[in-house]
């Protein structure tokens, strides 16, 4: 017990930020159920369709040059202790996914109002440019490690949305007013910014090249991202009905709540990982990768399997009898789940050390093989179907990560023991040698 204490003492800050994460993730997991049981099942299907869309548009318009700020601000970081090249790059090419995004959402309004089923297009482009405003401020907190204040900030917008859901009575174009409303009350969070850490707009071309080249590769793997989470969604619409889109993103939802902790873990970590590779630092490599990571994947296997005990409970008593016909899907995607937090350590590796092509690569890899296998497996095994192709799409891509990430990470934490063991034997020859030229001299 008291070495529990201990683990848990030297990493208060992690264990704090994690703790504030959770709560956005119980919160927005609280949220979601009282939608739910508000809502019908057929508003609740139309609402699940609408944030697909939103999904649709945060992933190809900003969300792809969004990881930028954290891997190459951090560098930037270390190095010169500003983010101001990595900050303005990101600004250029959010000021152009703003200017191409808007027309094109407006001119194609009636189609996406037709296809949901409500007149939502216009608040919905209001809500996808406030929450982008949000993420833009997480992350930037993130890159210059205030991860606390990252997190409270979260869990601001969190309390406020759920204060709404709880106490007022609303339908789906009142719920997405809601959002917007309580992602619009945390931009006062942009006074938090250091004005000198991003200094006067400035422009570094080769750096923007950079920043613009990890970028696109993000939305290549964006791509696939967005075909897994939507995907699905999209699919199960087409074959079958609202309803059943309701049933599945109930599970997908609680599914994606507990998987995409993940994401806290490589979000806390990576800047910090981002400079034990900038500085070599071999030491603080093994800590990570041979240390946190066993306990990180022990306590996840933990949780992972008292989920999947307690799967009936949980979805019965969360959503209602409506809902037990998604705890088959939930406790398949439960599999799925645990190797994401697997996959989170690759991540990190595959984006710090400019592999990030290989990475975006599989996503889209595991997006086209998740597509294909729904379509495959939605007539055989029915609302199951999808979750089955998306645990195996997953499994796929952590498996291949891991035959390709662990002996260089290996490498890499390793390196000074290696030269160690080296500098020995090169100094045996070297005495060798000396020793040699010592006898023929005296002969």
């Amino acid at each position: 017990m008291n070495r529990i204490i201990k683990i848990l003492l030297d990493r208060k800050e992690f264990v704090l930020y994690s703790f504030m994460r959770i709560m956005v993730m119980v919160l927005g997991l609280v949220s979601n159920i009282l939608i739910v049981r508000k809502l019908s099942v057929s508003s609740y299907g139309v609402f699940s369709v609408a944030f697909m869309f939103i999904g649709l548009l945060t992933t190809f318009g900003f969300s792809w040059s969004s990881a930028s700020i954290i891997y190459y601000g951090s560098k930037e970081r270390a190095d010169t202790g500003k983010i101001s090249k990595t900050f303005w790059a990101r600004n250029i090419i959010m000021l152009v996914s703003v200017v191409v995004i808007a027309p094109v959402f407006l001119f194609f309004r009636h189609q996406i109002n037709a296809y949901i089923g409500e007149e939502l297009a216009g608040l919905m482009l209001v809500w996808l440019f406030i929450s982008v405003a949000e993420d833009y401020l997480v992350q930037y907190f993130l890159a210059v490690k205030k991860q606390l204040y990252s997190g409270v900030l979260s869990l601001t917008a969190r309390v406020i949305y759920i204060a709404c859901v709880a106490f007022m009575t609303f339908d789906v174009r009142t719920l997405i007013i809601m959002n917007i409303f309580s992602n619009a009350s945390v931009l006062l969070y942009i006074f938090g910014i250091n004005r000198k850490e991003i200094g006067s707009f400035s422009f570094d071309r080769k750096w923007f090249r950079e920043v613009l080249n990890f970028s696109l590769w993000q939305l290549f793997g964006f791509s696939g991202l967005y075909l897994i989470n939507f995907g699905d969604t999209a699919v199960i619409k087409h074959f079958m009905t609202n309803e059943d889109v309701a049933v599945y993103n109930v599970a997908y939802k609680l599914f994606n709540n507990i998987a995409d902790f993940a994401f806290v873990i490589s979000s806390f970590y990576a800047s910090h990982v981002s400079e034990y590779f900038v500085k070599s630092n071999n030491k603080g490599l093994k800590s990570f990768f041979y240390r946190e990571r066993f306990y990180i994947l022990l306590l996840s296997t933990a949780a992972h399997a008292l989920v999947v005990i307690f799967a009936n409970w949980i979805i019965v008593f969360l959503y209602g009898n409506s809902y037990s016909s998604a705890v088959g899907i939930f406790r398949v995607l439960m599999i799925g789940s645990w190797f994401r937090y697997a996959m989170i350590f690759y991540m990190l590796y595959y984006n710090i050390n400019k592999k990030h092509k290989i990475l975006q690569t599989l996503n889209l890899i595991k997006a086209i093989l998740n597509l294909l296998l729904d379509i495959a497996f939605i007539g055989v095994f029915g609302l199951v179907g999808p979750a089955i192709a998306t645990v195996i799409s997953i499994i796929s891509t952590t498996v291949f990560s891991l035959l390709y990430c662990e002996r260089k990470i290996y490498r890499h934490a390793f390196a000074s023991v290696q030269k160690e063991m080296d500098e020995p034997a090169l100094q045996s020859e070297e005495d060798a040698g000396n020793g040699s030229s010592s006898t023929e001299r005296a002969v």
